[in-house]
């Protein structure tokens, strides 16, 4: 797309961009950014690249970004909750899709200040004018404030370690079993995560809120992630809880395919999958994530109902045609 607003792409590639500049213009269509969309651009080779393909991100996105994925877990397993407390007592569902939104300024979490001396109502206008001001930031008015290329991530060890770990357990019977170890492994990472949650719940009364200590002591946190565990074993989890969902079904995948290989861009590719599949209508990637996503081992774009494109011809029908009556 970058290449495309700089009229060096192929005719395919400038028809997409033209379509989905059109789309975004007509307030149908969004690209939403990402961290890990941030992370990417960062890589890329110099400052004036990251620039235009900052302009192009801008253009498309109106700077609406997804929340972190520190915060998107948590959100997801409030949502959950929630979702499960509504059932119960019969109340209309709500749309926990409209939580996991914000603007590319805010992609790393809120950060607003915290003077002391100052009364709870004057602190949250405060707040507030903050992250309004900060809300307004383009993704290039965040990247001409970065002086330098930043330095490359390296994650050639951690890509090794996970390839050790593939090689020294494979001692598996079905696909299943190999998803069931994916699900216990990313409820472990998720504890502090789980364990914040239970004290987010209970801020509503101050009464009985308990401390993020009694949270531990009381071992609810690790209750909870049971009856998780539980509920996607007995396959009763659906579309709640995507970011375990799908993290760990692409992590079983490229497990249970005994002779593939971890590589780097994978991790991001996860994080790109388990933010478009559950949240967006149409998800354009590479050809062998697109494989896996739509194998018939996962199915996540018919879990989700997402459109999952990685050639560039499908991608261009789909924008005219699927989209033309919009």
């Amino acid at each position: 797309m970058r290449d495309a607003f700089l009229g060096k792409a192929t005719p395919t590639q400038t028809q997409i961009y033209e379509r989905l500049k059109s789309l975004v213009e007509s307030d149908i269509a969004l690209c939403p950014l990402s961290p890990h969309i941030f992370s990417e651009l960062m890589k890329q080779g110099n400052r004036e690249q990251r620039l235009n393909s900052a302009r192009v991100m801008d253009e498309l996105s109106h700077q609406i970004c997804f929340i972190s994925p520190t915060d998107i877990a948590g959100q997801e397993l409030i949502s959950f909750i929630r979702l499960c407390q509504e059932k119960a007592n019969g109340r209309p569902l709500f749309k926990p899709e409209k939580y996991v939104w914000t603007k590319v300024s805010l992609m790393m979490g809120d950060s607003t200040p915290s003077p002391p001396g100052i009364h709870n109502g004057q602190m949250n206008s405060i707040r507030a004018e903050f992250i309004d001001h900060l809300s307004r930031f383009t993704l290039v008015q965040i990247l001409e404030t970065i002086n330098g290329d930043p330095p490359a991530p390296d994650f050639k060890s951690l890509i090794d370690r996970l390839n050790q770990g593939k090689d020294n357990n494979q001692q598996w019977s079905s696909f299943h079993e190999v998803f069931m170890h994916e699900v216990a492994g990313c409820l472990d990472i998720m504890k502090d995560d789980i364990e914040s949650v239970w004290v987010f719940l209970y801020e509503a009364d101050p009464g009985c809120a308990p401390t993020p200590d009694e949270v531990r002591q009381s071992q609810c946190a690790k209750h909870l992630s049971n009856l998780v565990y539980r509920a996607f074993d007995q396959k009763k989890i659906g579309k709640e809880l995507p970011f375990i969902r799908v993290n760990s079904g692409l992590h079983a995948f490229l497990r249970y395919n005994k002779t593939q290989r971890y590589k780097e861009n994978d991790l991001f590719d996860f994080s790109h999958a388990a933010w478009a599949l559950p949240y967006c209508n149409g998800f354009f990637t590479e050809g062998p994530l697109q494989d896996w996503t739509c194998s018939k081992l996962l199915k996540l774009d018919e879990l989700y109902g997402t459109k999952v494109l990685s050639k560039e011809e499908d991608v261009l029908e789909h924008l005219n045609q699927d989209l033309a009556n919009v």
